[in-house]
């Protein structure tokens, strides 16, 4: 099917988004030292059904221990997109030809996914929603890619989409750029990627030389984490150089796998070291926006309950579409009716907790089909406690592309 290309600057990459918030979330001590630097961070409002009262803030003072109180522990859902900034890119960068103009563009993300996190459960999830999902846009009669729903400055437009889409409701907002990502890989040494071949991308300026454990720095794992039709590697069987056909699809399991990798690097490097982490915090508040709800003291106390996240642990799932030409537009049209897609969707739009495939589908847990099961839980009634029945899901995605492979060693 034909796709009609666009300057490689449009392409916002899921990864600098997210790393803000694992930075903000999971990484150890410097963060004691946020409150003021985070009271001046860039904040949108979001549109509510009730007020959201912001919780007071305390003067934080440096400590060894995580003191904090306990604070909201309920799981809430992160919508993080991504905006261009190629004023940080070094002009003789082997890589800044890949960042192009897109002034002409306006204003798109083409990374948008939500994170959920469960402070209760100890467990976290992706949803990415690829750029050219044809969806229903809010406030209008149209449709459209969903990317066109995006402002960075008012995210209110693509936050009502989601929902009206997807059915799922969003808590907390983050927008971030490619400096943030830069600056964020910088801080934490550069981050290995394993790799079975050599591999390249000339549009990018992605190179690595063979199979190796390959250590990434800034611009280099931008070059990385943005390449989609151009990503190559070199068979020595067939002697010759294969292409990833997925595209964006493929080029989205590459960014959730780096995700991964990142966030244990922040975690192995930033948990023992208060500078590394103050690096971390440093580099994301340049260039971060947040909701005015996402306060200081709410970051630290879900740091506080998460920092034993395991992060090999976190599943990552992209919204099913098929590809369909709509007038002269490559689009991809979301297919929501099957099983996995119901499971991903009833856990992000809170009907469903967290599970693995073996609690959802143990003998006795009734399961509805596989990969799904209940618990019971309390719920207290007027006059007496009764129990429910709650989905416990652990869907899975066949993943696209080209991956790297599983090597816990490089790390």
């Amino acid at each position: 099917m034909p796709r009609h290309d666009r300057p490689r600057s449009h392409y916002a990459v899921l990864v600098f988004n997210i790393l803000i918030v694992v930075a903000l979330l999971v990484v150890g001590i410097g963060l004691l030292w946020a409150g003021q630097r985070l009271g001046t961070r860039q904040v949108v409002s979001l549109n509510r059904d009730e007020s959201v009262s912001a919780v007071e803030e305390a003067q934080i003072d440096p400590a060894e221990e995580w003191n904090f109180t306990e604070g909201d522990l309920e799981a809430k859902n992160f919508l993080i997109t991504g905006s261009d900034n190629g004023g940080c890119i070094d002009p003789d960068s082997p890589y800044a030809g890949a960042f192009g103009d897109r002034s002409a563009f306006g204003e798109r993300s083409d990374t948008i996914m939500i994170i959920r996190v469960s402070p209760k459960e100890n467990q976290a999830a992706f949803l990415s929603f690829p750029r050219d999902l044809w969806v229903k846009i809010a406030g209008s009669t149209r449709e459209n890619r969903i990317n066109t729903a995006f402002e960075r400055k008012n995210p209110n437009r693509l936050v009502d989409t989601i929902y009206q889409n997807f059915g799922i409701e969003v808590d907390h907002y983050v927008n971030i750029d490619f400096c943030a990502f830069k600056d964020i890989v910088e801080a934490v040494g550069g981050v290995k990627i394993p790799f079975s071949f050599e591999t390249r991308d000339k549009k990018t300026g992605l190179y690595v030389p063979g199979a190796s454990c390959f250590e990434f720095s800034g611009e280099h794992a931008l070059a990385y984490v943005r390449s989609r039709s151009g990503y190559q590697y070199f068979d020595p069987e067939k002697g010759e150089w294969q292409t990833d056909g997925t595209g964006d699809l493929g080029r989205i399991s590459r960014q959730q796998d780096f995700i991964r990798r990142t966030m244990q690097r922040a975690l192995d490097k930033g948990s023992g070291s208060p500078r590394v982490a103050n690096d971390l915090l440093n580099a994301g508040l340049k260039n971060v926006i947040t909701d005015e709800d996402l306060t200081p003291i709410r970051m630290l106390q879900l740091a506080q309950a998460m920092r034993g996240l395991n992060t090999s642990g976190i599943p990552s799932y992209t919204i099913e579409a098929s590809g369909q030409m709509i007038g002269d537009q490559a689009v991809l049209v979301p297919r929501l009716q099957n099983d996995t897609m119901r499971e991903v969707l009833a856990l992000f739009q809170g009907k469903a907790s967290f599970g693995t495939p073996q609690e959802a589908s143990d003998e006795g847990a009734a399961p509805r089909h596989a990969g799904i099961g209940y618990v019971r839980v309390a719920t207290a009634g007027t006059d007496a406690t009764t129990e429910s029945t709650v989905p416990v899901v652990a869907p899975e995605q066949n993943t696209l592309g080209v991956v790297p492979p599983n090597d816990p060693s490089c790390r």
